[in-house]
């Protein structure tokens, strides 16, 4: 089940999209979607888009023990968004390799956490890939 609606698509034989908003006007692209652009605060000149999710791994964290349903230890990464936007998400993927600032990160949608009836909740991860 996904975290939440409209924040991602998967697609077959092609890789997972985050979807956001694009201004027709700016160029900006933000993400998740917004209603109104929050940097000119106008209504009406946004459209649905959809970018990779590629991005560089700006900083992270690593959480030892997490709350219930999340697998412990999980990883915390703010990413810069090739398309623009920042993001705050979990790495997947990341365990036995050598995180650092600026590394690549490729979208991935996996598993967030559980459900107490065992339902699994799908999300943006975010692979680092070493050079």
């Amino acid at each position: 089940m996904p975290i939440r609606p409209d924040l991602f698509v998967e697609r077959a034989g092609a890789a997972p999209a985050l979807v956001g908003s694009r201004d027709r006007e700016t160029g900006q692209v933000f993400f998740p979607a917004e209603v109104m652009n929050p940097s000119t605060m106008r209504e009406g000149t946004l459209e649905r888009h959809e970018f990779d999710g590629a991005g560089r791994l700006v900083a992270w964290t690593v959480i030892g023990r997490g709350l219930p349903g999340f697998d412990s230890p999980y990883a915390l990464g703010t990413i810069a968004l090739d398309a623009g936007p920042g993001f705050i998400g979990q790495l997947h993927e990341w365990r036995g390799k050598t995180l650092r600032p600026g590394m690549r990160v490729r979208l991935a949608i996996a598993r967030i956490n559980a459900e107490k009836d065992g339902t699994e909740i799908v999300g943006p991860k975010f692979v680092p890939v070493e050079d």
